[in-house]
């Protein structure tokens, strides 16, 4: 990876490691957070570490790349960010962006997706991402919006809450 559109000032993005098994751990069995992340079942920590002993960071043989989002002071591990469902024959991908609770609302998810969406469109040569938001997730929306992606339509009763299901709004870049 191209390291010199990874990082800014206040975040970086890196690739995963062993040291990043339990911090993964807490985030992915974190059920609230499992309508976002379309998740429906625990991980366990062998399967994360086989993820991360595994991983290779190789988006073309995957289809699906990764990132860490660290802080620059100190490299607190922050959250992720995931370029996957990669089309290199048509060179579009989905993003999706997890912040840990206690660094939300503070900016870093748009600095690490206008990062890995720079990184996506330069070094990858990804025309174009799309993401999807809930539509009672007026955050990652106003997120995706400041990245410079747009809102191109709604996926009606797309994602169960309980019981219930709610519209995902679907977001795109601008293709370059």
């Amino acid at each position: 990876m191209s390291d010199e559109f990874l990082h800014n000032d206040t975040i970086y993005l890196r690739a995963v490691e062993l040291s990043d098994v339990d911090t993964l751990y807490r985030w992915e069995n974190d059920s609230t957070q499992w309508a976002t992340a379309n998740t429906h079942a625990p991980y366990s920590r062998t399967q994360l570490w086989n993820y991360a002993n595994n991983y290779d960071g190789d988006i073309y043989a995957h289809r699906s790349l990764r990132l860490v989002v660290c802080m620059q002071a100190g490299g607190e591990t922050i959250g992720t960010i995931d370029i996957y469902d990669f089309d290199p024959a048509n060179g579009h991908a989905t993003v999706g962006v997890y912040i840990s609770s206690r660094h939300r609302g503070l900016g870093y998810g748009l600095q690490a997706l206008m990062l890995a969406t720079d990184y996506a469109h330069r070094c990858v040569g990804i025309k174009q991402l799309i993401a999807i938001a809930a539509a009672d997730n007026t955050a990652s929306q106003a997120m995706l919006q400041s990245a410079g992606y747009r809102h191109c339509g709604t996926l009606s009763q797309w994602l169960r809450h309980g019981d219930t299901h709610i519209d995902a709004h679907i977001y795109e870049t601008t293709p370059r």
